[in-house]
């Protein structure tokens, strides 16, 4: 029996559902700003009972129903999907099980105004779904029983946040529309001022294109830079600069429309010149190639030459400036064969040799990894000090302070610890340099320690002989 009247129950929420069901699409229908879409949908309704869960759980739009305390009751498959449930799931919950506080607040205080004035809004509000807002148009109305009584409220809503966007885009747009028809008739009548006077600009204007020839001519003639013009396939040499006659020592009569830029290179450089050229058109020669190659002047010397390649706009030619770097390369390789020396001589050097800038070794060579018996990346990732015994560390300290100040080096003996624990005497030699823009202290540093404990045994030998000596002194005295 109690089963029976649950179900009595059941069916009758189901009916006052339903009629505040075609209620709700009776006044859906009245609102002239709904699409076609929802008009078929209400007529649909209408039409036909039986479909209209069909067309709640189908229908585009979200839908839901609530009671009188708020609580949802149903939810279409949209809804449900939105808040990531079941639609057989809703029932019971609220907003505070969907939504943050704030907008839960915002939602409650529009649900008591429909229950409280007992008419439909439509509604522009925000919706939240997964984590991102939308503006949504919601239609909400009261939901009545048979007897006129209000138990709750129904909500229809859809996402118009497209629509917004593309109404301030249209709004955007009427407004660009507007600025442009005002600039296009500023613009009209600016170039129906411009054509009276178009004619003398446009001699003046060929007047500065001449000015600029000669002053590209002059700069072309005058560069201390060899330039030659190229053609586009067979690199044939249309003209060169004077530059280009003293680099080649070859005059320009025998050289423009006569030699290619391959008669000059050398033989073993063709290859690798041709495959770099052509490459750079096939890639269309978009930035400018910078290259050495090795030519040959006109009395058969070798010549390390630097060429930078640029089309030259609106032609198929190329403009290529021949720099002469032989010497250039002469010295860096010079320079590198002296740093080679220098090189193998502080490492192999049977010394150890140091640079200490700010406290910290900012070089060492292999005999001070060997002496201090630290590998280097110990040794240059600490300060100085930290190697020095703690007995001599502070005079070391004031040390490297006097000639930070401007002091004069000199010669200056400490202990330091090794990483085994043992301890030895160094004396090192300093002088006062530059690394790397700031001053910096050069040490010149010598294991002494077998010096120091001979001294030390020779002292103790003779300590004796001392101990005789003062009891003479005091005989001789009595």
């Amino acid at each position: 029996m109690k089963n029976h009247e649950e179900g009595m129950e059941k069916l009758l929420t189901i009916e006052k559902t339903i009629s505040g069901m075609i209620e709700l699409h009776r006044l859906v229908v009245e609102l002239k700003e709904l699409e076609s879409q929802q008009q078929k949908t209400i007529e649909a309704l209408r039409a036909s009972e039986k479909k209209y869960k069909t067309f709640l759980e189908n229908v585009p739009l979200k839908f839901f129903i609530k009671d009188r305390n708020f609580s949802y009751v149903y939810c279409n498959e949209s809804y449900a999907k939105d808040l990531k449930i079941r639609p057989d799931e809703i029932s019971g919950k609220t907003d505070y099980d969907f939504f943050p506080q704030d907008l839960v607040e915002k939602y409650l205080s529009s649900d008591k105004q429909i229950i409280e004035k007992g008419k439909s809004e439509i509604i522009e509000d925000t919706y939240l779904r997964d984590g991102e807002s939308f503006i949504v148009h919601m239609v909400k109305s009261p939901l009545r029983d048979e007897k006129g009584n209000i138990i709750g409220l129904t909500v229809m809503f859809w996402d118009v946040t497209e629509q917004k966007r593309n109404e301030e885009e249209l709004r955007k747009y009427r407004a660009h529309l507007e600025e442009l028809l005002s600039d296009r008739t500023a613009e009209l009548q600016r170039t129906n001022e411009r054509l009276q006077w178009e004619s003398t600009e446009r001699i003046k204007a060929e007047d500065q294109l001449l000015q600029t020839e000669k002053k590209c001519q002059t700069i072309f003639d005058h560069t201390d830079t060899a330039i030659a013009i190229i053609g586009e396939e067979d690199m044939m040499i249309s003209r060169t600069n004077p530059e280009f006659e003293r680099v080649f020592r070859i005059s320009r009569d025998e050289v423009e429309n006569k030699k290619r830029l391959t008669d000059f290179i050398a033989t073993d450089e063709l290859p690798r010149l041709q495959e770099d050229y052509f490459g750079w058109r096939a890639m269309g020669g978009a930035a400018p190639r910078s290259r050495e190659y090795r030519f040959i002047d006109q009395q058969g010397n070798r010549k390390d030459i630097s060429i930078t390649l640029a089309l030259i706009p609106e032609t198929k030619e190329v403009v290529a400036s021949l720099g002469d770097v032989t010497e250039r390369n002469r010295m860096e390789k010079a320079f590198q064969r002296a740093e080679e020396k220098h090189r193998s001589l502080v490492e192999n050097a049977g010394i150890a040799i140091s640079v200490i800038q700010e406290g910290i070794f900012r070089f060492i060579n292999p005999k001070s990894n060997e002496i201090f018996g630290y590998p280097q990346e110990e040794l240059t990732s600490r300060t100085a000090s930290e190697f020095i015994h703690p007995d001599d560390r502070e005079a070391f300290e004031r040390y490297l302070k006097r000639l930070k100040d401007g002091g004069p080096p000199d010669i200056h003996c400490f202990r330091i610890v090794q990483k085994d624990g043992e301890v030895r005497w160094l004396e090192t030699n300093t002088a006062l340099i530059h690394w790397e823009g700031k001053p910096a202290a050069l040490n010149f540093m010598t294991d002494i320690t077998a010096r120091r404990q001979a001294l030390e045994e020779l002292g103790n030998s003779i300590e004796p002989f001392r101990a005789v000596v003062k009891a003479m002194e005091k005989i001789l005295s009595i």
